[in-house]
Order: structure tokens, then sequence, then C-alpha cells
């Protein structure tokens, strides 16, 4: 029953919050949100450096993109140059640092196709559920093209080819609509319109339909408004809860 009536009371400040907006702060149309609103959301960093987002599906259990696991010379990175924040609104502060004690991608992850884009980290303690830190469980099957889907991340809020990329301190959120793949495998879901799409910095973060993971960032495109593309949770299902059992 509490976590029904969490869940409940989640959906219910999510339409009806009204966050303090800045133009500069949008993720590609998206408003600053409270990590309240989205409590299963957690920050990957590298040397306490932001590379990635995730999800937090159980206490010492956190599900990201296969990429967010490599530096950009395509490196595998070692549990030790790795920490989650979990349980802060803000980029830079708050909440909780954890660090990793494995982590485990898709023994196909091809990481210039970025097919199979999926991977799993287990935390070195477990989290502290609360208002703030919350899991969501995954999705069994695919929305349908047209659903209105929940994103969120610290990615880049402005990408022009003539400025350096802005980022967010506040946690950003987007209403997004699901549509076909244009040129994909059936293992991703796309989901962005005009001017509202996730983007660099996003990757491994959370693609939600009633309150169940259905998608995580995986590819981006050009300046961030029109789609962006998620591996799909359920697709990858049965590799994520295998992968729990073997790390």
């Amino acid at each position: 029953m509490f976590i029904k009536c969490f869940f409940l009371l989640q959906a219910i400040n999510f339409l009806s919050a009204e966050p303090v907006f800045q133009p500069e702060e949008r993720i590609s149309g998206g408003n600053s949100i409270r990590i309240e609103q989205a409590p299963w959301q957690v920050l990957l960093l590298i040397q306490k450096q932001q590379i990635c987002g995730g999800s937090i599906y159980s206490k010492d259990i956190i599900v990201t993109a296969a990429h967010c696991l490599f530096t950009i010379g395509e490196e595998r990175l070692e549990p030790k140059d790795l920490l989650i924040r979990a349980g802060s609104t803000f980029i830079d502060f708050g909440g909780d640092l954890i660090e990793v004690a494995a982590l485990k991608y898709h023994e196909e992850f091809n990481f210039i196709t970025k097919r199979n884009d999926i991977g799993i980290v287990r935390l070195s303690k477990p989290l502290q559920f609360s208002k703030k830190v919350w899991p969501i469980p995954l999705a069994g099957v695919n929305p349908p093209s047209g659903t209105f889907a929940f994103s969120t991340g610290w990615g880049a809020t402005s990408v022009t080819s003539n400025t350096p990329r802005k980022y967010p301190r506040n946690l950003q959120g987007i209403v997004v609509p699901i549509h076909k793949c244009i040129g994909l495998h059936d293992d991703y879901i796309c989901a962005g319109n005009f001017n509202k799409a996730a983007c660099f910095g996003d990757s491994g973060g959370p693609l939600v339909v009633d309150q169940k993971l259905v998608g995580v960032v995986s590819i981006v495109y050009g300046t961030c408004t029109a789609t962006s593309s998620y591996i799909s949770v359920p697709f990858f299902k049965k590799w994520i809860l295998n992968a729990i059992n073997s790390i």
C-alpha cells in the first residue's frame, strides 16, 4: 500500500509541479524538476566528473548504458573509477556519493554502432530508500507509438556549433512522445519531437512510462532538438535480470 501511494503522489507532483523555469536551463524543451519527481535517477561520475545517468533498480543495482562504462577512448572503466550520486536534484552536491563494487555490460556491445548498449552497476553498499531515492521496475513491453514518456537527466541544455555546450546544475525533465525508429533495430525505442529530446550527458538515464523503466538513453543527435534513441528495456529485460544474478 505504501509503494502504491508513493507512486500516486509522485504522479500528482509531476503533473502539478510548477518549477522555476529559466530559458538557459532548457533541456530541449524541458523544465527544471526536483529529484522527488524522479527518485530513481542517479548520476554516474568518473573522477568526480559527470559522464552519464542511470536508474535505481534495487538497493544496490543501477541500470545504465554500456557506453557509460567506457572512456571516450573506448577503454573499459573499472569499478574504482566510478562514483554514483543518488538522491540529489543537483549535479554537484547533495545526496549520497557511493562507490561501485562491480559493473557489467552486454557481451555483444558495439561501441561504434551502440548495438546492445545496456549495462548494470552494483554498488558497494545498499541505498537507503526515501522520497528522494526510490527504485523503478522494469517494463515488460514496449509502449506503442504516440505514448508520452518522461525522460530526465543533467545533459546539455544548449548545443550549437559556435559555442561550448551548456549544462544545468538542476535536474531536467521532459515529456516526449514515442515514435517509430527510422533505420534502427527493434532493440531501440525512439522518443522526442521539435525542441524536445535527450542530449549529451543524459546517456544511461531513464525513459519512463506508467512508473516503469522502458528505455535507457543511448544515442543523441546533432543539436538535440528532434529525437533521441533509447535502448529498449523490455527487449533486454532477460539480459538485465541474468546480469544482476551474475554480477
